[in-house]
């Protein structure tokens, strides 16, 4: 592989390298500006000036929103203090690489690589599938493949161009209409990343037997930060989970029984998965940081999880024995679980993971029917436990008919289904005292009519806005479509209508997360137009919303489950992932979406659900970080110098400092440090100093 580097006269723009899959967005910039980029012509950004909107200051506080920014007399930011670990790494120039030259990967000649690169004049019958054209990813992934149908060929050429990235690439398809992306490549790539103003361009041509096709063509953006945290999700057809050991409280594990789950059919479509007794049922898998699908918690046939906003807790439900807590550690293997109770299916959990609420069993969602009667003390309603052993929590307000709780990641806000509106035809939202356990100000968000019901809520990191779905299955699920995977081509038929939308909390106005869904536009949604390269029969199958808990390089992100191709690999239920761009003034009334990426480390050809994003367990002072957010204080700092091709790493300390920089602990917009000229001013989102970028 050969590597150039533009020349410096070329451009002098200032860029960030990633972090690591779903951890790294790299530590917050000590006085360093802001990496979106300037346009060619011009020295103005993304993040021009824009007014910060008193509707934000109301940060998430994962330690109770105690400790903002510290006074520090006479000490200007990034002054008489060690260096804070840049939030992405500085790189001064623009990067070429060229597989294409001697010794290509495809082993192809010097007039070969000539042709491919003229291309054959037009795609002829390649068609892209895979990245959707516009998708933007977040930094860190694993590299995704391209994929298009059509001609194949004996080999690829890979054409990825960017302001100040550019890729050339002479390759073998790993399989037809199939290319495994170079990592290296890809980490460059969005190292390099200019922010929602630098598009790139991917173009590909095959050759065969002399003749080239092509290019096809499409695009996308990188963000510029990684995910935080980790995301754990349920499966019930995994290949890596090992078979269950007996169980934590020394009672029998698996379902041998129970008869598998035969006499539960029609709970959520699971009645054809008898025989998952022993170590073939359900199981909770995590994708860490930077790494692949692993098997986190395994006793019998468990699932049904939720995880605390600041990574601390999971609950999951055993089947055979009740409600497993999860004591979680940063950097540490799945802990023993202790029982925390009867029932812990599809809880809320507080976000430092102190105490849990189950739904009410008065109707049941997903399979919480055949758990509820469990439940304690809770006598069906709606019930509040220690998450630690399972003690009722005496608690005032909660509806007693509250179904698919979540807490916003301050613990301000409880969003539900209330059966009490019009039997679970609405969302309802509270204010939340998670001192007192307390629950005022009931307030109806939205209320749906006829066969579709809105389920699974979750609010945004800035409290603003609430995604739920639109659905008309019964129990609120997919039916238990796909789970076991392997579907074939319209398998998806029987599965219920179900789509992601967004509420705006203060208007209360629905709007369909179209390019999510999609569709490019509502307008088109509305005639059921997709870009869905398969059509129609991908449309309308997304399950099970979360929300990571705090924003990353721009934007909020969303995942969720969905029935549908994912490129040339067939028809699967998998998990995805769609950036929402953050509204400056916190309203959200027209689609924030974009297109969806496929969630990579993932186990692929099984049926995945319930893709839940929350940040790892905080860092004590003294231990390593990659930034604020990794850090119980809130700040991360290094005196290393940072190289350009090195995961920036520092240490979480408990300095003083006069105002925080992004990923820094923040309780207020005013505890953000002040913007340089021509930035828009950081804005504390979800208890850390973020950047908001006008679109």
């Amino acid at each position: 592989m050969r590597i150039d580097s533009f020349s410096r006269a070329a451009s002098q723009l200032t860029l960030a390298v990633a972090g690591t899959l779903l951890l790294g967005a790299g530590c917050s910039s000590g006085g360093l500006p802001h990496t979106e980029a300037a346009e060619d012509e011009a020295t103005t950004n993304d993040e021009g000036d824009t007014d910060s909107s008193s509707k934000r200051d109301a940060g998430r506080k994962l330690d109770g929103g105690k400790s903002g920014p510290k006074s520090d007399a006479g000490t200007e930011p990034g002054k008489n203090k060690p260096q804070q670990t840049p939030n992405t790494q500085i790189i001064t120039e623009p990067i070429a690489i060229d597989e294409c030259g001697d010794n290509n990967p495809a082993g192809i000649s010097a007039e070969d690589v000539k042709s491919l690169k003229a291309g054959g004049g037009s795609p002829g019958g390649m068609k892209w599938l895979y990245p959707y054209d516009g998708t933007v990813f977040p930094r860190g992934m694993i590299a995704p493949d391209l994929m298009w149908s059509g001609a194949a060929g004996d080999v690829a050429y890979v054409h990825i161009k960017s302001k100040i990235f550019e890729y050339w690439g002479c390759v073998k398809p790993a399989a037809a209409g199939q290319i495994a992306l170079n990592q290296e490549v890809w980490d460059k790539a969005g190292q390099r990343s200019q922010g929602k103003r630098d598009i790139y361009t991917l173009e590909v041509s095959v050759l065969s037997q002399g003749k080239v096709t092509g290019p096809v063509s499409s695009t996308f953006q990188i963000a510029q930060a990684a995910i935080k945290g980790s995301i754990y999700y349920n499966t019930y057809s995994s290949k890596i989970a090992a078979p269950a050991p007996a169980d934590p409280a020394g009672g029998a594990g698996g379902l041998g029984g129970l008869g598998g789950l035969g006499g539960l059919g029609g709970l959520g479509g699971l009645g054809g998965l008898g025989g998952l007794g022993g170590g073939g049922g359900g199981v909770v898998l995590r994708i860490p940081a930077g790494g692949r699908a692993e098997v986190f918690g395994r006793t019998d046939c468990n699932g049904c999880h939720s995880v605390s906003a600041d990574g601390s807790r999971l609950l999951s439900q055993s089947v055979a024995n009740g409600a497993l807590s999860y004591s979680l550690a940063a950097n540490g293997p799945a802990p023993a679980p202790t029982m925390a109770g009867a029932s812990a299916v599809w809880t809320a959990v507080y976000p430092d993971g102190s105490a849990f609420l189950t739904m009410s069993s008065v109707i049941d969602v997903a399979r919480n029917g055949a758990f509820g009667g469990l439940a304690g003390g809770g006598g069906g309603d709606a019930t509040l436990y220690d998450a630690t052993n399972g003690q009722r929590i005496p608690s005032v307000g909660i509806p007693a008919g509250t179904l698919m709780p979540s807490f916003s990641p301050d613990g301000s806000l409880l969003v539900f289904n209330d059966y009490a509106a019009d039997q679970a035809h609405g969302l309802a939202l509270m204010q939340y005292d998670t001192t007192t356990h307390t629950a005022t100000n009931y307030a109806v968000l939205h209320k749906e009519i006829g066969d579709l019901r809105p389920g699974w809520p979750f609010l945004l990191p800035d409290n603003h806005g609430v995604v739920f779905i639109r659905t008309k299955a019964g129990d609120f699920t997919g039916g238990g479509v796909g789970i076991s995977g392997g579907l074939v081509a319209g398998g998806a038929a029987n599965a219920p209508f179900s789509e992601l939308a967004l509420v705006d909390v203060e208007s209360k106005k629905v709007t369909l997360l179209a390019q999510a869904m999609g569709y490019k536009t509502t307008a088109d949604a509305e005639k059921n137009v997709t870009y869905l390269p398969f059509g129609e029969q991908d449309l309308h199958h997304s399950y099970y919303p979360t929300v990571s808990p705090v924003a990353s390089g721009g934007y909020f992100w969303v995942f969720f489950d969905s029935i549908r191709n994912y490129g040339g690999l067939g028809l699967q239920r998998q998990l995805w992932g769609a950036a929402i761009d953050i509204s400056a003034d916190g309203t959200y009334t027209t689609d924030p979406s974009h297109p969806p990426f496929y969630l990579s480390g993932q186990e692929p050809n099984t049926g995945n659900h319930r893709a839940f994003a929350a940040l790892d367990a905080c860092h004590a002072d003294g231990e390593s970080c990659t930034s604020g957010i990794d850090c119980c204080g809130g700040f991360c700092y290094t005196d290393a110098p940072v190289g350009e091709f090195t995961e920036p790493m520092g240490k979480c300390s408990p300095m003083q400092v006069t105002c925080s920089n992004r990923d820094e602990r923040c309780v207020k917009d005013a505890d953000c440090c002040p913007p340089k000229d021509g930035e828009a001013p950081e804005v504390c989102i979800a208890g850390f100093c973020a950047y908001v970028p006008v679109i």
